[in-house]
C-alpha cells in the first residue's frame, strides 16, 4: 500500500471506553483504540477493486459507443467523401441515406445538387455539340469544315514569327467526279473517307496540325513549320496516294501542294496559290530534290541532345489578366526559347522531332530546371508553363516532377502547367489521374485551345483544372460571329458550373475585349492587353531583366 493513498485518505481510529469497578468502588476508566493499518489496506484493496472494475466498464461502454456513432455517422463519412469530389469536378450520388434525419437531408440535399448539376451540364453540353457539328464540323468525314478552318487561319496568320511559321497545304481529288458519275455516289464518299483516315494518320504525327475539309474533294491543312521541314511529309502522303491509285483515277489519286504563309497575308491569295500548285502538280524532280534536303534522324538526334546537355535557355512572358480589372492578374504565360551556339532554334521544328525520338520529357525538364532560376525572383507571382503530350503521359516525369519539386520547394507554389487539348483527349484517364499528381504537388492546370477539337465537352467532368482558355480560332471574327458568341457564352456557363474559370486570347479589339467580358470570361490574354516581354540571362547574379517586372501595373516596363 502507498504512503500516498494514506496521505490520501486520512482515517480516525474509534476508542472506546469502559469503567473499571471492584464491588461498588471504580478502579479507573479502560480506554481502547483500534489500529488503522488494517482499515487502511481494506480500504486500499476495495478502491483498486472499485477502479479496475470502473475501468473496465469504461472500456466497455466507449467500445459501445464508438460502434454505435460509428454506424450512425458512417454515411457522414460518405458525405464528405461526395463533398469533396464536387470540388474536384466529379459529380457521384451518395446511395447511402443516413438513419439519423439531420444527415439524411444532407445527404438527400447534396444528391438533388448534383443531379441539377449534371443535368443542367448535360443540357449544355448536347447544346453545345449540337452547334459545333452544325456550323464547324464536315458531316462525312468528321473534320472541320470551311468555316472552322477560315476562323483558324484568321487567328494564326498574324502570329506568324520566324520561330513559327506556317504552312498549308492543299490536297485535291481530281478523279471524284468522274467515280461519282461511273460508278456511285457512296463509291464517292468511300474515296473521300480513305483519303480523310490517310491524311489524319499521317499529319496525326505533326503536332498542331489541323486538317480540313474544304469542299466536296478539297483538304487543306495548316502546319506550323516551313515548307522544307515538311519535305519528308509530302513524301509519306505521296508513297500513301500511288499505293492507292486504280483504274478508277482517271486523273490521278489526288493532287498536293504546300505554300508557305507569311505574316499578314489574306486568305485568298493562299488558297490561289494553293489551288495553282494543285493544278500544276507534283513532279519526279521535286521529289528527289525533297530526299536530298532531309535533315537525317541521326542529325536530329545529335542537336536535340546537345541542346539537352548544354543548350541555352530564354524566356518571354505575357499577362493574362483578370477580365474587368486594370491591376490584377491570372497569371503570366511563360514562352520557352532554345539557343544552341548563339542561334535561336525553331520550338516547332524541335519538339516535332523531339517527340518522334522520345526526347521531349528531357526538354520539358531542361525549361522546368532553367525557369526555376526566374521562378525564385518572384516568388509571389503565378506563371504557367506549357507541358507536352509526351511529359503528360509519362509516369516517369511524374515521379520527376515529384522528387524534384522536393529539391525545389519554389515550383509549389504559384506554379501551373498549361496542357494542350488534343493532348489531353488521348486518354482523358490516364490524364486525370496524371493531373490529380500534379495537383497534389501543387501545381494548378488550365487547358488550352479549348474547343479545337470540336469533341463534346463531357471529358470536363472530373478533371481537377483550374482554367480552360478558349481556342483563338473562336475570338477572331467574335464581332461578326453570332455562333462565336454563343459558343463562348455555353463555355463559360458549363464550366463556371464546375468551378473552372475560363480565359481568352489573343485580343487584338477593345470591341473583342468588350464582348468578352460581357459574355462572362474570367481572363483575358492578347497585345491589347500586354505583348510578350523577354526576360534575360545574365552572367553576374544568374538573373536580370531586360524589363522591370512591374506586376501591380500587369506589364513589363522599360
Amino acid at each position: 500500500m502507498p504512503d500516498w493513498f494514506i496521505a490520501l485518505s486520512s482515517l480516525k481510529a474509534p476508542t472506546m471506553q469502559s469503567e473499571l469497578n471492584n464491588g461498588w468502588i471504580m478502579a479507573g476508566i479502560l480506554e481502547v483504540t483500534s489500529h488503522t493499518g488494517q482499515s487502511y489496506v481494506t480500504l486500499w484493496e476495495h478502491t483498486k477493486r472499485s477502479f479496475y472494475g470502473s475501468f473496465l466498464i469504461l472500456i466497455a461502454s466507449l467500445a459501445v459507443a464508438f460502434l454505435i456513432l460509428r454506424e450512425v455517422f458512417k454515411p457522414l463519412k460518405a458525405v464528405e467523401h461526395q463533398a469533396h469530389l464536387v470540388t474536384r469536378k466529379r459529380f457521384t450520388l451518395n446511395e447511402q441515406i443516413p438513419i439519423a434525419r439531420e444527415l439524411r437531408t444532407v445527404t438527400k440535399a447534396i444528391n438533388n445538387m448534383v443531379i441539377n448539376l449534371q443535368s443542367t451540364f448535360d443540357s449544355l453540353t448536347k447544346q453545345t455539340q449540337a452547334l459545333t457539328e452544325e456550323v464547324y464540323i464536315d458531316s462525312l468525314t468528321g473534320l472541320g469544315n470551311r468555316k472552322l478552318f477560315e476562323n483558324h487561319f484568321s487567328s494564326v496568320v498574324d502570329t506568324i514569327t520566324t520561330d513559327v511559321p506556317l504552312t498549308a497545304m492543299m490536297i485535291t481529288l481530281p478523279s471524284l467526279t468522274n467515280i461519282n458519275q461511273s460508278v456511285s455516289y457512296q463509291d464517292g464518299d468511300a474515296h473521300v473517307k480513305d483519303v480523310s483516315t490517310t491524311l489524319q494518320h499521317i499529319l496525326g504525327e505533326l503536332t498542331n496540325t489541323k486538317l480540313f475539309k474544304l469542299n466536296g474533294s478539297t483538304f487543306i491543312a495548316l502546319a506550323p513549320f516551313d515548307v522544307p521541314f515538311l519535305n519528308k511529309t509530302r513524301l509519306d502522303i505521296n508513297d500513301a496516294f500511288s499505293q492507292k491509285k486504280n483504274s478508277l483515277h482517271v486523273n490521278g489519286f489526288a493532287n498536293l501542294s504546300f505554300v508557305n504563309v507569311e505574316k499578314g497575308s489574306s486568305l485568298g491569295s493562299v488558297l490561289s496559290a494553293l489551288d495553282t500548285g494543285c493544278t500544276i502538280g507534283e513532279t519526279a524532280a521535286t521529289n528527289k530534290i525533297d530526299k536530298d534536303t532531309l535533315f537525317s534522324v541521326k542529325q536530329w538526334r545529335t542537336l536535340i541532345q546537345s541542346i539537352i546537355d548544354s543548350g541555352e535557355v530564354s524566356f518571354s512572358v505575357q499577362a493574362v489578366k483578370r477580365a474587368k480589372s486594370e491591376r490584377e492578374q491570372c497569371y503570366f504565360e511563360v514562352f520557352a526559347h532554345f539557343i544552341f551556339e548563339g542561334e535561336k532554334v525553331n520550338n516547332g521544328h524541335l519538339f516535332a522531332m523531339a517527340e518522334k525520338l522520345n526526347l521531349t520529357e528531357e526538354l520539358d525538364k531542361k525549361i522546368i530546371r532553367n525557369f526555376v532560376n526566374v521562378k525564385e525572383q518572384y516568388p509571389k507571382d503565378i506563371f504557367a508553363l506549357n507541358l507536352s503530350k509526351a511529359s503528360l503521359y509519362s509516369t516517369d516525369f511524374i515521379q520527376w516532377l515529384t522528387l524534384y519539386a522536393n529539391t525545389k520547394p519554389i515550383i509549389k507554389n504559384n506554379m501551373l502547367f498549361e496542357l494542350h487539348e488534343i493532348s489531353l483527349l488521348y486518354n482523358v484517364h490516364v490524364a486525370s489521374l496524371h493531373i490529380d499528381a500534379i495537383k497534389d504537388i501543387g501545381i494548378s492546370v488550365c487547358i488550352e485551345h479549348f474547343g479545337t477539337s470540336l469533341t463534346s465537352f463531357r471529358y470536363l467532368q472530373g478533371l481537377d483544372i483550374e482554367f480552360v482558355k478558349i481556342d483563338g480560332s473562336y475570338i477572331q471574327d467574335l464581332l461578326d460571329n453570332t455562333q462565336s458568341q454563343f459558343f463562348i457564352q455555353t463555355v463559360n456557363n458549363i464550366c463556371h458550373g464546375f468551378g473552372i474559370e475560363v480565359l481568352a486570347c489573343l485580343i487584338e479589339k477593345p470591341e473583342t475585349l468588350k464582348i468578352l467580358e460581357s459574355l462572362g470570361c474570367d481572363g483575358v490574354q492578347g497585345n491589347l492587353i500586354m505583348p510578350p516581354s523577354k526576360i534575360v540571362k545574365t552572367n553576374n547574379n544568374g538573373v536580370n531583366k531586360e524589363f522591370t517586372f512591374c506586376t501591380d501595373a500587369l506589364k513589363f516596363c522599360n
